[in-house]
């Protein structure tokens, strides 16, 4: 997937995880917050060119290798 594909698909995982931690019992928010951080550390390795590969849990497992 091209870097550009690879922050685009972060970002709406980002959107999707912001929304489902306002959506969800107290018992999932802290799950989801920590879900939240790592995406946005994630996006930030990713768009400086730190990380190449990953893998996404939300909201379907995924392995992406980013390419230039």
């Amino acid at each position: 997937m091209s870097r550009t594909s690879a922050i685009a698909l972060l970002v709406d995982t980002r959107r999707a995880l912001a929304g489902e931690t306002h959506e969800t019992s107290r018992n999932n928010t802290a799950r989801n917050q920590q879900m939240l951080q790592e995406v946005e550390r994630l996006l930030l390795n990713v768009r400086v060119g730190r990380t190449r590969e990953f893998d996404l849990e939300f909201p379907t497992r995924i392995h992406v290798i980013v390419s230039n």
